[in-house]
């Protein structure tokens, strides 16, 4: 998702003042509830890997599938997926199957070499399926696979499954954006596959989007509910994130209840802050200070599960306040556009007297026109910089250019070059005055 790495944890692991984890946090958060060791909790004694191997013929995927303890799997379906994608063509998927020999093997062979082309390994195991890393194949050589197939539970106590999550706000003109990512660690040999692990999320919420991911850990949404945690947690790190909004009607303050998936033992919560702006989230560490990568002034405080909270933390509420409004500068640009424009026009009707009717009209109405030329300068960026919304920045902009619009239709000379009134003009009156 867009920020979550560059922004939301640089600023949330580099807080002043809290003992927050390393950017490698453990797979199992510090202050988690202690987990015993699950049946078969020994680790694996390899990693799944893929690697190029010289002595397979090219075109040729050659697999090994493993249990928990190394030994192989015999007579069980293997599929190898594979996605052809090209500007010009577009994209394609397509997939083949192989059953293992008694040594756990599987082999492709006649496969396309090339970066058009890029293949994954993956093999299921009841609910659970377990994936390889795509690969591409070199023209002059093969690939060997090793992956394993662990056993399967519903229960995250079983599995040894601990998270750390992150909630990051920004209020923005129109909406609060939320990203929330969440980092899972599973330090047993038996996998993880959530059944009803939900979060619920703020009332209103939408624009729900799920973060882009290489296996099949993900949150789904329930709409008007919130979202539920899907996939395989095999042992190692597995991350889930996904972005929402909530609607915003220029309050000055918010607040917005969650409810945890289950096992999450460090709830970090971060907002972008304008100074003045104060989080306050119940039970939570005191608020620190801090600024971003981009610059931004955050907000950081976090909750870490302490002992004989078994399932991990719960629900909370976040309250936002002190959150500024936007801006009333461009409508007020508008006024007094309007206005410049208005007196200009009354000028040239003869309503203000005999001073240089038409000098007073030009000079308002160019003070008008670059008083919402500049704004419109300040929006576009403002827009840019996404400090304000889309509808707030459409709605804004429609005002200035009507307003301009009004201003040059009254005053069809605006932008020409001024007539010199020349020194000499002057002279020559001041002279006639002086004889008479």
């Amino acid at each position: 998702m867009r920020r979550l790495q560059a922004l939301l944890l640089a600023a949330a692991l580099t807080a002043p003042g809290l003992a927050f984890a390393e950017a490698q946090a453990p797979a199992v958060p510090n202050g988690h509830p202690p987990v015993g060791a699950a049946p078969g909790a020994a680790h694996a004694p390899e990693q799944d890997a893929v690697v190029t191997a010289p002595e397979l013929p090219p075109g040729t995927i050659l697999i090994k599938l493993v249990d928990a303890n190394g030994d192989p799997i015999a007579n069980s379906e293997v599929k190898l997926g594979v996605q052809f994608q090209k500007i010009s063509e577009g994209e394609q998927h397509t997939e083949q199957r192989a059953k293992t020999d008694l040594g756990g093997m599987a082999r492709f062979n006649g496969l396309t070499t090339g970066s058009d082309f890029s293949y994954r390994v993956s093999a299921r195991s009841g609910p659970a399926e377990y994936s390889s890393d795509p690969v591409q194949l070199k023209g002059d050589m093969g690939v060997m696979a090793l992956l394993h197939v662990y056993p399967v539970t519903r229960n995250p106590a079983e599995a040894a499954v601990g998270a750390i999550g992150y909630v990051y706000c920004e209020p923005r003109d129109d909406v609060f954006q939320f990203e929330v990512l969440f980092r899972y660690g599973n330090r047993s040999s038996i996998t993880w596959v959530p059944e009803n692990a939900r979060m619920s999320l703020p009332t209103g919420f939408k624009a729900f989007k799920a973060g882009e991911a290489m296996t099949d850990v993900r949150f789904e949404e329930e709409p008007g509910r919130g979202v539920k945690l899907m996939g395989t947690f095999a042992p190692g790190q597995q991350n889930a994130s996904f972005r929402f909004q909530v609607p915003r009607n220029d309050e000055t303050s918010a607040s917005f209840h969650f409810g945890l998936p289950p096992h999450v033992g460090e709830i970090r919560f971060i907002a972008e802050a304008a100074p003045g702006m104060e989080i306050d989230v119940e039970g939570f560490e005191k608020p620190q200070s801090d600024v971003s990568q981009t610059g931004q002034r955050v907000l950081v405080t976090r909750r870490v599960a302490v002992r004989g909270q078994a399932s991990g933390l719960g629900e909370f509420t976040a309250s936002l306040a002190g959150i500024p409004t936007p801006g009333s500068g461009r409508w007020i640009a508008v006024l007094i556009a309007t206005v410049l424009a208005g007196l200009g026009f009354a000028a040239f009707r003869g309503k203000l007297g005999d001073e240089t009717n038409a000098d007073i009209q030009d000079r308002d109405a160019e003070r008008a026109r670059r008083l919402l030329l500049d704004e419109l300068v300040q929006l576009t960026r403002a827009r840019r910089e996404e400090r304000i919304g889309p509808s707030t920045y459409e709605s804004a902009r429609r005002a200035l250019v009507e307003a301009l619009a009004r201003i040059v239709s009254l005053n069809p000379g605006l932008g020409k070059k001024p007539k010199k009134s020349g020194p000499g003009r002057g002279i020559k009156k001041a002279k006639k005055g002086a004889a008479a």
